[in-house]
């Protein structure tokens, strides 16, 4: 080798002994120089001082005071992590473009070389930032809301958009949110931003849609199962949910919510419940925001059963609708709306029976079916039985009506009815379950009266003691004088359970409706009536006795009085016009349909009338009046069936 060559050979090792690797691995910056170079995001040109993964950026030296390094002599290298000192090795790209893969700290290293055997390594840190999409959750609400969860926590803000609306913030962790829409469907976006992350954001979009109208919700069978109610519902359109009320006066609304009903499906339990109670059910969404439409209110049926006198009695609170009652599962009986009562009097002492209520009730589109609980008693007789308060009256027919009042028991049992004369033992003359019993056989008896008694018998066939005697007034009336134009009256006195007992002498048609009351508090045990109708043949009396004692009045016999219906006519009448005694006319008393005949001396009959607006001028026909003397005759059947007959002869004279 030559001595050319052996330089040539010794200045290349020496070349190759000025590499970056053997460069200064940290260089001080120039005075004027705050940082060695910068980063710019490719795709918008901006310095960025943070990387985002997958965002390209590209490094550029923008300090002044290495204006001068080439850019064909610069290598760059982008570690993960942060550096505090900067590789010496590994250089080999020249490419100043980086796109991040994965988040956290990278260390950009630059290596320039600026002449044989000399270079400077600079080197910073950025934080790269991920830009994953934010994971949210969309909730259907009611029509006109959603509820969208931002469960994300990577970033540090969030906004969120609906449709073409504005754009609006989303503190991080807030949990679900409310928004109104405007449209039954749309789209979200939800994006999420870094506070120093600069372009660094994540954002992610779904449709949404909200539920359908809420239905107005119904119960349809409400049943009471020893204490706990069993609600049956209809079905609801997935997204909505019920929630039970019960009535409460002292909540908002006047109901409040029971959390503790347990809702499995289409129905609904609740425990524990006390007494009867009315519910509602509402519809809910997870929203919350709108007032959704709520159920009729359905009030419980609580049921109690007592047993007493040998029957059953139920009580219930009284609904708007008819009821079922079943005994022992067979219907007994369909009780009208508002009742709250019932008393099983068909029964047998010592036997259990178990009663329930079943109501249908609300509109065909919103029909409810209520049941009771179910309510069991054994039917025992009463220690002590009451003793019935009997009242005895008689009838415009003159007969003995019976009625008889137990104390507590309007039904239910039955009545022994008695009878007894002036003297005697009293013998039964009915046991029957009504209240009341007409005498039939014993009609009124002027000679003698008759006392009356009542006796309690329950199911159990127990008997109370006999109620005190019972005697009704009997009344007597004649006339006063002949003409029947005063009647006296005379009457015995009453007997029963008060002592003090006031009379009123009532005037009466055959109906027994009064008519007039001469006397309203007669004092003693007669009265003189000095000016009875005198438009009435037949007189009818009756005595009204009342007393503190009694519930109702007792009415003695109708006395009655008939007088004599009589046909007043004259002897002569002049038809002749001059206006006094023109025609033949019948008067009397008591008239009021007749048969009034004339006939002349050959037997024709001339005239005939049957009511006094029907009277004889005289004339037959259109022929003149007649002088002469002509027979008349007069026939009635009066007020009480007897035939009245009449006759005589009238002259006519002109």
């Amino acid at each position: 080798m030559n001595s050319f060559r052996l330089f040539v050979f010794l200045l290349l090792l020496g070349l190759a002994s000025l590499s970056p690797a053997r460069a200064q691995c940290l260089n001080p910056l120039p005075g004027n120089c705050d940082q060695p170079f910068e980063a710019f995001d490719v795709q918008t040109n901006l310095p960025v001082q943070s990387f985002c993964v997958g965002r390209p950026v590209r490094i550029v030296i923008t300090c002044p005071g290495r204006a001068g390094v080439d850019r064909n002599a610069l290598y760059y290298q982008f570690v993960p992590g942060a550096r505090t000192s900067a590789p010496c090795t590994g250089y080999t790209s020249r490419t100043a473009t980086f796109t991040p893969t994965q988040a956290g700290p990278v260390t950009v290293a630059e290596n320039a070389q600026a002449g044989a055997g000399t270079g400077t390594i600079f080197l910073r840190v950025y934080e790269v930032f991920a830009t994953n999409k934010p994971t949210f959750q969309v909730e259907a609400c009611a029509p006109g809301f959603v509820r969208v969860n931002v469960t994300d926590q990577a970033y540090d803000a969030y906004t969120i958009r609906i449709d073409d609306g504005p754009v609006q913030p989303v503190s991080k962790g807030a949990g679900p949110q409310v928004y109104a829409v405007a449209n039954t469907t749309g789209k979200i976006v939800v994006t999420g931003f870094y506070a120093v992350g600069g372009l660094c954001v994540g954002a992610d979009s779904t449709t949404y849609s909200t539920l359908p109208v809420a239905p107005t919700p119904v119960i349809r069978r409400l049943t009471l199962a020893g204490s706990t109610l069993q609600f049956q519902l209809d079905a609801l359109p997935t997204g909505y949910r019920y929630e039970l009320q019960q009535a409460d006066a002292g909540s908002p609304g006047g109901y409040r919510t029971l959390p503790q009903a347990v809702f499995t499906g289409t129905g609904a339990t609740l425990s524990a419940a006390a007494g009867p109670e009315c519910y509602r059910v509402a519809i809910r969404d997870v929203c919350a925001t709108v007032a959704l439409p709520v159920s009729p209110p359905v009030c419980s049926l609580f049921l109690t059963a007592s047993s007493t006198n040998g029957q059953n009695t139920l009580t219930f609170p009284g609904t708007g609708a008819t009821y079922q009652l079943r005994r022992n599962g067979q219907t007994l009986a369909t009780l009208p709306a508002g009742t709250t009562a019932y008393t099983d009097a068909a029964v047998t002492c010592g036997v259990q029976y178990c009663y329930q209520l079943e109501a249908v009730s609300g509109p065909a589109a919103a029909r409810t079916t209520i049941v009771s609980n179910e309510a069991c008693v054994t039917t025992t007789p009463s220690p002590v039985l009451p003793v019935p308060q009997l009242v005895a009256s008689f009838t415009p027919a003159n007969q003995v009506e019976l009625t008889a009042t137990v104390p507590g028991l309007p039904t239910g049992g039955r009545v022994r009815y008695l009878r007894s004369a002036a003297s005697g033992a009293p013998t039964e003359i009915g046991l029957t379950a009504r209240r009341s019993l007409r005498d039939s056989t014993q009609r009124f008896n002027s000679e003698a009266g008759a006392c009356y008694q009542a006796q309690f018998v329950d199911d159990c066939g127990n008997s109370s003691a006999l109620s005190p005697a019972f005697c009704p007034v009997l009344l007597i009336a004649k006339a006063a004088d002949l003409e029947g134009n005063s009647v006296q009256l005379s009457w015995t006195e009453l007997r029963g359970p008060d002592p003090t007992v006031q009379y009123s002498v009532q005037l009466v048609d055959a109906k027994g409706a009064v008519l007039s009351q001469p006397a309203a508090n007669a004092t003693g045990q007669s009265y003189l009536d000095q000016a009875p109708p005198t438009d009435r043949q037949v007189l009818r009396y009756r005595i009204a006795a009342t007393s503190p004692g009694l519930s109702q009045p007792s009415y003695s016999n109708i006395a009655v009085v008939a007088r004599e219906m009589k046909a007043v006519l004259p002897t002569a009448f002049t038809p002749n016009d001059d206006g006094l005694n023109d025609v033949l006319e019948v008067k009397g008393r008591f008239l009021s349909t007749f048969t009034f005949t004339v006939v002349d001396r050959n037997g024709q009959q001339v005239f005939r009338g049957t009511d006094r607006t029907q009277v004889w001028n005289g004339r037959v026909g259109n022929e003149q009046p007649v002088p002469g003397a002509y027979v008349w005759r007069f026939e009635a059947t009066d007020e009480t069936g007897k035939r009245v007959v009449q006759h005589g002869t009238i002259t006519l004279l002109r």
